[in-house]
């Protein structure tokens, strides 16, 4: 073991001093105040232990080169981020080991910001200070701190305009005024718990300070990630695409909107412009990190053509981040132009319409949910619906005509196929798949609202539009179509009716559910979009009437099914209770008996059952006779 100098903080508690020099194997060669010491008094053999604070071990890093002798710490009370920066261990007793152990160290990149060395992070922005590691380790302090900076995600947030040149030798310089909540800058990612799970190889050797800049649209996005980050952490893990990492030989950055708030190595401060780049003295200093850590990364950018530049940058930040990231000029003219597309009457819209229908009916008439699900992917009126939420909340004449007609043909096109099919076809047999669109209640409204929200989402996130499938599934707007057809065919005004009622009800939830989301989204302002909310919510109140009562009455014959079955009555069990009607009241039940049942014991059953349910009913009754061993 090569001789050390220790070096410690006359300011420490002179009993823990004289405790501590009584323990170390081997014993220091020489042991020094810091006021005594003087690096100049030492060459580049040497190895010098020091127990000081952060101010001092930065006054000795600003001096020390490669020629400098090795650098080693100790953990002080307010060594914090050199702790931080070197991976020095909490304990003494390890901090002392590994440096005893490890005896050697390579020359260090480390980061100078306007010429004072930054040996953790520089942090650009006060809304960034919620994502930054405390450097905490202790389970219970570090879960309260996570929890604290989570709840501040939910504070207003604005985006700032900044100016920033990177430089990078004899390149040309790449100059971007962009957008961004903050900036992150490290010398090297083994010194911020963000860099390190999200940039793989940020090397200590590479010659490059790594940049990590954060331009959220939203502050679900923030939430996100903080909740990621914060309790659910994966090292290494793709990063979100608000998030910017380049690495440079140089940057300098700039307010655009006044000075940037910014905090060095935790000391926060005020500044218009601050130059950094990698300092040319690299001091030889023993670290915590594994020896892969120092292999040379190559100089690389993720995403850094995703920050907001030009109309988005100016967009972005007029204002706080709203919960729901709202749509750019860009994102609106795309979705415009494909919701123009999807309110047409194409021959493709109306061939599907056809087909889609009949596969419907077909699957109806064979009671098979496989073969209506089928019909329901298949059909194309998701598209014109969709179209007219948007028309009404933008007050779109030419769009909300267009949707209308595209959905009033199809709507023809699909009455037409469907009486055709019922007229071909001798059943009339009103089974399952019928039975259950031809009462609609609240719970169907309920769907349709969702859906609307979901098929507008997916509609202004291409990344999404592949659910929609599922969001046509959900819905099931051809099936009712389809019924109001066969009840037409068979001159059944009741099932007509009610199948007509449940896609209203569809039509209605969508629109104006599909309308709000947009709204939520910003693409349309207030003022524009009150009156087709108001509209559209005056048809949504105009069909919750009729539903409210429907739903009411199921609520009702579900009570009367759940006291009856499994009931035993005095002559059996009853089984298989269903309500045929509720006003006149008809049931329908199983009863298990162990003997055959005479007219009078019917009589007297009907009677039981009334008492049970407190109102007279006709009953249908199906006998089970109970055999025993």
């Amino acid at each position: 073991m090569q001789d050390y100098v220790l070096v410690y903080d006359q300011g420490l508690d002179k009993e823990e001093v004289s405790s501590f020099l009584e323990k170390p194997d081997p014993s220091p060669s020489q042991t020094l105040t810091f006021e005594e010491f003087s690096l100049s008094d030492f060459g580049e053999d040497d190895r010098l232990l020091f127990w000081v604070s952060d101010e001092q071990a930065l006054e000795v890093i600003a001096e020390a080169d490669e020629s400098s002798p090795i650098l080693g710490f100790l953990p002080h009370p307010k060594l914090t981020q050199v702790r931080k920066g070197f991976a020095v261990p909490s304990s003494k007793a390890d901090a002392f080991k590994q440096f005893v152990e490890k005896g050697g160290a390579e020359p260090l990149d480390i980061l100078e910001v306007d010429d004072q060395p930054c040996v953790n992070s520089l942090v650009i922005g006060k809304s960034l200070n919620v994502l930054y590691d405390p450097g905490d380790y202790r389970f219970f302090s570090a879960f309260k701190s996570r929890f604290l900076r989570f709840l501040n995600l939910f504070r207003r947030v604005k985006l700032q305009n900044y100016r920033i040149t990177i430089q990078n030798g004899e390149e040309e310089e790449k100059k971007l005024e962009v957008a961004a909540m903050g900036v992150l800058v490290v010398g090297h990612n083994e010194s911020n718990l963000i860099f390190k799970r999200l940039i793989k190889d940020s090397g200590l050797g590479d010659g490059y300070l790594h940049v990590i800049a954060f331009a959220p649209r939203s502050l679900f996005s923030i939430i996100g990630f903080g909740l990621q980050n914060l309790f659910f952490p994966i090292k290494g893990g793709s990063i979100p695409e608000f998030v910017s990492y380049w690495s440079a030989e140089g940057m300098e950055i700039e307010g655009m909107d006044g000075e940037i708030s910014y905090g060095l190595d935790g000391k926060e401060g005020n500044a218009q412009k601050l130059s950094m780049k990698i300092s040319e003295k690299r001091p030889r200093i023993q670290t915590g990190f594994s020896a892969d850590k120092q292999e040379a990364s190559k100089r690389k950018e993720l995403n850094l053509g995703k920050l907001p530049t030009g109309r988005l940058r100016e967009e972005l930040t007029r204002s706080h981040l709203p919960w729901v990231g709202h749509a750019t000029t860009e994102e609106f003219k795309e979705l415009f132009t494909l919701l123009k597309q999807n309110a047409q009457t194409s021959s493709n819209y109306l061939v599907l319409m056809a087909l889609s229908t009949l596969i419907a009916t077909f699957g109806l008439f064979a009671d098979s949910s496989p073969v209506v699900i089928g019909a329901m992917i298949l059909a194309p009126l998701m598209g014109p619906i969709i179209s007219l939420a948007m028309g009404a909340l933008r007050q779109d004449g030419i769009l909300v005509k267009s949707s209308l007609i595209t959905l009033f043909w199809g709507v023809v096109i699909g009455l037409v196929f469907a009486v055709f099919i019922t007229w071909m076809t001798p059943l009339k047999t009103m089974n399952s798949e019928i039975l259950s669109r031809i009462r609609p209640n609240l719970l169907d409204l309920g769907i349709a609202v969702v859906s609307g929200v979901a098929g507008a989402y997916a509609h202004a996130k291409e990344e999404i539009a592949k659910t929609l499938a599922g969001v046509a599934i959900s819905v099931a707007l051809v099936p009712p179509l389809a019924v109001s057809g066969i009840g037409l065919g068979w001159g059944e005004w009741s099932v007509f009716g009610g199948a007509a009622l449940l896609l209203g009800t569809n039509l209605a939830g969508i629109v104006m559910a599909a309308a709000l989301t947009f709204f939520v989204l910003g693409f349309s302002p207030f003022q524009i979009a009150k009156k087709g909310l108001l509209i559209s919510l005056a048809f949504f109140v105009l069909v919750t009437a009729p539903l409210a009562l429907t739903f009411r009455n199921m609520v009702q014959e579900n009570r009367l099914i759940q006291s009856l079955s499994g009931k035993r009555i005095p002559h059996g069990l009853l089984r298989e209770v269903k309500v045929i009607n509720l006003n006149p009241l008809r049931v329908s039940a199983t009863i298990l008996s162990e003997k055959e049942l005479t007219a009078i014991d019917y009589k007297e059953i009907k009677q039981e059952i009334e008492a049970e349910i407190g109102r007279p009913a006709d009953l249908e009754l199906t006998l089970g006779i109970q055999i025993r061993k």
